[in-house]
């Protein structure tokens, strides 16, 4: 049989709307069936970033709400007063923890949405306060979260890419020689999504303000974390709006601030800053405000915005304090556990509880390590970036299984080591 005359591969039957709906008894099961091989274990398996558990009591509150606000939609905002009550308390506490007296935002659907409405804020800014810049550029750590590139392709930026030192951090001076005239938004992260670093924002971020362009610090990981933990005396660079030349600030709700999927709040400096992030529709001889979204999305969930809405208010100030210290408290041994294994260590200078550790001994391929610990049930996340390395984001709800995964790690290095676990070209994934 010739090449052309080879059957076609066999193409999955495509979904069809059934032609009676099915009873809820039968939905249920038809659910069980859908889930089954999902992992629903995923906190005792040390999910890095996909949960963040806070415990019984704060996911209850937080379910609760979400129900009660199922079928709400904050775009309208004179039907659902509630929502709109709630999106302002929020953005007003987040303004709070964030230090900015005049900072105002809205909530979006998670941390890629307020990171691109970061990026949109500044090119319409530079459109007005430097019309001459027809090339717009945004300056983005190596170690920045990739939705700034996302941000850039969207919004059509030149994207520079500044590098670090062989330390890990920031290579600041390198950064500075980036910046060029057609430089519109420089980058900051507090912290990396994998080194858990805060970048020199104190430094940059009045590089921006003489130039009067943006600065966005990306604090979607640490913004309902970093602020607690220094509040217990943990020391924390400045990243926030103390900080002269900040414009933005993204932080997700539905990360450290333990509140359900997807909320996450973008935040400018002022309301003339906001103001480039809001997209207005005028109904033709009417009202020039007719269609108004403050983001990228026209319907967004009530539940989302409710829960994240209860859950700041059940926990306060005490209550983030508490599980920021317990976390930070058991992420030291965490740590100290990972390093006392010969050739492994964590990288860089971790701000908080987001960290990867690497290789230091070629006898250790650590896409090896990745798979022997993935064969003892845990789930791993292989990074790239800035090397190979295996990365967590740890929330006080995982603490009951560390020194577990810590004696698992140990036996699976010594494995890789004599050779009886190899990688096979392992590779990094996000997802």
């Amino acid at each position: 049989m010739t090449t052309a005359e080879a059957p076609a591969a066999a193409q999955p039957q495509r979904a069809t709307l059934p032609e009676h709906g099915h009873t809820r008894d039968e939905i249920r099961r038809m659910i069980d069936e859908a889930s089954r091989e999902d992992i629903l274990d995923f906190e005792q398996r040390l999910m890095a970033g996909g949960t963040y558990p806070a415990g019984d009591d704060v996911m209850e509150v937080a379910k609760e709400a979400f129900l009660r606000f199922f079928s709400t939609n904050p775009l309208y905002s004179s039907i659902f007063k509630s929502l709109a009550q709630m999106e302002r308390v929020i953005v007003e506490m987040t303004a709070g923890l964030l230090h900015g007296p005049t900072a105002t935002g809205s909530v979006t659907s998670g941390g890629s949405e307020s990171i691109l409405m970061g990026v949109k804020i500044a090119r319409d800014r530079a459109r007005t306060l430097h019309p001459e810049i027809t090339e717009p550029e945004v300056i983005i750590p190596f170690s920045a979260h990739p939705a700034f590139t996302k941000g850039a392709h969207y919004f059509g930026f030149r994207k520079v890419e500044a590098p670090l030192r062989p330390d890990l951090n920031l290579d600041v001076e390198a950064y500075k020689r980036l910046i060029t005239r057609n430089t519109v938004l420089m980058i900051g992260s507090a912290p990396g999504m994998t080194l858990g670093q805060v970048d020199p924002i104190e430094e940059l971020a009045p590089l921006a303000l003489e130039r009067n362009i943006n600065f966005h610090v990306d604090s979607c990981i640490g913004g309902y974390f970093l602020p607690f933990a220094e509040m217990l005396g943990y020391p924390i660079p400045t990243f926030d709006f103390r900080v002269p030349g900040v414009t933005t600030i993204s932080a997700d709700l539905h990360k450290f601030g333990y509140t359900a999927k997807g909320a996450s709040v973008i935040m400018s400096r002022d309301p003339e800053i906001f103001e480039y992030q809001v997209f207005r529709f005028g109904a033709p001889h009417h009202d020039p405000n007719w269609y108004t979204t403050p983001s990228a999305t026209g319907t967004r969930p009530g539940g989302a915005m409710a829960a994240a809405w209860a859950v700041l208010q059940y926990l306060g100030v005490d209550g983030y304090k508490r599980l920021v210290g317990q976390a930070m408290r058991y992420m030291e041994r965490f740590k100290a556990g990972i390093n006392s294994i010969p050739g492994l260590q964590v990288m860089g200078n971790p701000a908080m509880t987001v960290f990867g550790y690497t290789s230091t001994d070629p006898a250790l391929d650590i896409f090896a390590i990745a798979k022997g610990l993935e064969a003892r049930g845990w789930l791993v996340f292989p990074d790239e970036y800035p090397r190979p390395a295996i990365r967590f984001m740890q929330s006080p709800g995982h603490e009951p299984y560390i020194d577990a995964y810590l004696a698992d790690l140990r036996e699976v290095a010594e494995l890789v080591r004599r050779g009886e676990i190899t990688s096979e070209g392992g590779k990094a994934r996000y997802s």
